[in-house]
């Protein structure tokens, strides 16, 4: 291109580049979404490089183990004085939609880890059921594909066969009507075995969730019944606690959100003995206004139902 001339008598002269296609930058920088599979698979190994999936593991192996006054066993570090009852299936309860929370995600990789030790320590196949409201048809789709199933319904509370329940940070209402449901005679309520909330914290005063924090003058009367401040029954939680032998999972910072106060708790027998047929009639109760047997299906039907609703 040809300027006009300059004062001086020299003419100026600019190039220009030609001008270039335009690329074709379709797809390029685009963010991949990873896959259901890919996101757990990135969280498995998130916990693997901490080492809590193995402590994890470990933990289930000393509480299944003999009692340390077996011979061999009296110097084993960490081995409950009662073994926890083997479980021959597993229910998870409330974990949350898998595709959505990373949490639940973190959740749900641990337990199939627990599944695999459980196996192992076994020598069977120990099936896994799962239910959660707001499951999303991909949630039931991944779940299933893994080799789990998944409810339509919600889960009979009352055990039919000894059974791991894994229910973290579940609402409190469901414990209390799965400990209600199943408090009928010692056999039913060994079949209960938890990983999930702290039985134990729910009575103490210094725990942030516990049924004495932060309880008024109005509070006193809901508290001497076994109720929190807000009026719901928790009786069958704080009998629990002291029927259970707990065993808190590994402590952890990397991965607390998802797995703090939760443990593995399990009925010991010795602290059954000598309760008469009145403790399993439930005489802290009002009498209700229908049998017993169907106020606790009732009861029980209603907290899975709500699971949803929150947490403990």
């Amino acid at each position: 291109m040809v300027a006009a001339p300059d004062d001086d008598g020299f003419t100026s002269v600019t190039h220009k580049k030609p001008q270039r296609a335009p690329r074709n930058r379709k797809g390029k920088n685009r963010f991949v979404e990873r896959t259901l599979d890919q996101k757990l698979k990135h969280r498995e190994e998130a916990l693997r490089r901490s080492g809590y999936l193995d402590k994890c593991r470990e933990m289930v192996r000393l509480a299944l183990a003999p009692p340390p006054q077996r011979e061999g066993d009296e110097d084993r570090e960490g081995v409950p004085p009662v073994p926890c009852p083997p479980p021959v299936c597993v229910v998870c309860l409330g974990l949350g939609s898998v595709s959505e929370s990373s949490k639940a995600q973190d959740q749900c990789v641990l337990l199939e880890a627990l599944v695999d030790e459980l196996k192992e320590e076994l020598d069977e196949d120990v099936p896994t059921e799962f239910y959660d409201p707001v499951f999303s048809p991909e949630d039931a789709a991944f779940l299933t594909s893994r080799g789990h199933k998944v409810l339509s319904s919600d889960h009979p509370l009352r055990l039919d066969r000894r059974t791991l329940l894994y229910i973290p940070h579940g609402p409190r209402t469901l414990f209390e009507a799965l400990l209600r449901a199943n408090w009928t005679s010692p056999a039913q309520l060994e079949r209960v075995v938890l990983l999930a909330n702290r039985l134990d914290l729910y009575d103490d005063p210094t725990y942030s969730g516990s049924l004495k924090s932060g309880a008024g003058r109005g509070d006193k009367e809901a508290l001497e019944r076994g109720g929190d401040e807000l009026g719901a029954s928790a009786e069958y939680i704080v009998r629990a606690a002291g029927l259970f032998h707990i065993v808190p999972l590994p402590p952890t910072k990397e991965h607390l959100e998802a797995f703090n106060d939760l443990a593995l708790e399990w009925v010991v027998p010795a602290r059954l003995e000598g309760k008469g047929e009145a403790f399993w009639l439930g005489e802290l109760e009002e009498a209700p206004k229908q049998p017993e047997q169907d106020q606790r299906v009732d009861e029980a039907a209603d907290a899975v139902e709500k699971l949803s609703l929150g947490g403990a």
